[in-house]
């Protein structure tokens, strides 16, 4: 696919968002990067859809993805267009990403950019280098006193799991492309809550290929954000095989020198990878794994 290529948008469908869920989601990838086991997950549909499709998402499904037929597959790349309204965030976050790397704010708004400055966020910091930034521009978001707030609005139950989810599921899609909300048993209640977001595939990690990106930058910060800074348990399990991913509100992440994201290898598809798929060595950007 020609980099910056995107599809182009079909003619919109008035449709409810719940039943665009329904239609498009796929079976649970059982194969998880990080977190405890064991939970029951009941998705919308039980079978995976693998035929060829154009899906609306993200603000008033006015942002689309383009699913080739073999989309499941690792290698198959999903194509985007972004709505004005995504654009416009994703340059917002990109201004936020630049301040804080002390780097030119890029004078073209584009996913390729965003990649780009995500790239330039890693050089010569370590893992928990990487992850600050991001904590950093993430707290940037919040208003004086905003974490002490949202302590309050949302505890820890059923009301707060299930809502954090639909949100993330919104306002989160311009970044790593459509998501669908599930029912799972996998959170500290114990009890069968929509608290699941489901990321078909993580436009981000396919865009960039890179395994620490993802773990230090998005799934270690995001987890310390909501756990430390929100109080509410999030655990991240990225599918580095077929870049699916899975958020589990309500559910609290072990701790990250012993989850097993650490082990997974560079992907070949990265800029910077070293010893892709050689087995047992886990991406150079990783801190090191100690064990469960």
């Amino acid at each position: 696919r020609r980099r910056g290529a995107r599809a182009p948008a079909p003619t919109r469908a008035k449709q409810d968002d719940s039943c665009a869920d329904e239609r498009w989601s796929r079976r649970d990838v059982s194969a998880r990067a990080s977190g405890p086991r064991g939970g029951a997950s009941v998705s919308a549909a039980s079978t995976v859809d693998s035929d060829a499709h154009i899906e609306p998402y993200s603000f008033f499904n006015l942002a689309t993805a383009e699913f080739p037929s073999d989309w499941t597959s690792p290698t198959a790349r999903v194509s985007y267009a972004d709505s004005p309204l995504d654009l416009a965030l994703m340059a917002w976050f990109m201004r936020k990403i630049a301040m804080a790397i002390d780097t030119p704010m890029p004078s073209n708004i584009s996913y390729d950019e965003f990649i780009a400055l995500c790239f330039l966020q890693m050089q010569g910091r370590d893992p928990d280098g990487q992850r600050d930034i991001t904590l950093g521009i993430m707290r940037s978001l919040m208003p004086p006193g905003g974490d002490k707030i949202f302590r309050k609005l949302f505890p820890t139950n059923k009301f707060s799991l299930e809502l954090n989810a639909v949100i993330c599921k919104i306002v989160f899609a311009w970044m790593v492309g459509p998501m669908t909300v599930e029912s799972t048993t996998e959170n500290d209640l114990g009890e069968m809550i929509a608290s699941k977001v489901h990321i078909k595939k993580c436009r981000w990690l396919q865009e960039s290929g890179c395994t620490g990106m993802c773990v230090n930058m998005c799934k270690t910060a995001t987890q310390d954000f909501f756990v430390n800074d929100f109080g509410l348990p999030l655990t991240i399990k990225p599918n580095f095989e077929d870049k699916s991913c899975d958020f589990y509100f309500g559910l609290t992440p072990p701790p990250i020198e012993k989850d097993e994201a650490l082990t997974f290898g560079c992907n070949s598809t990265c800029a910077t990878a070293v010893a892709a798929g050689e087995e047992g060595k886990p991406c150079h950007k990783l801190r090191k794994y100690e064990g469960p």
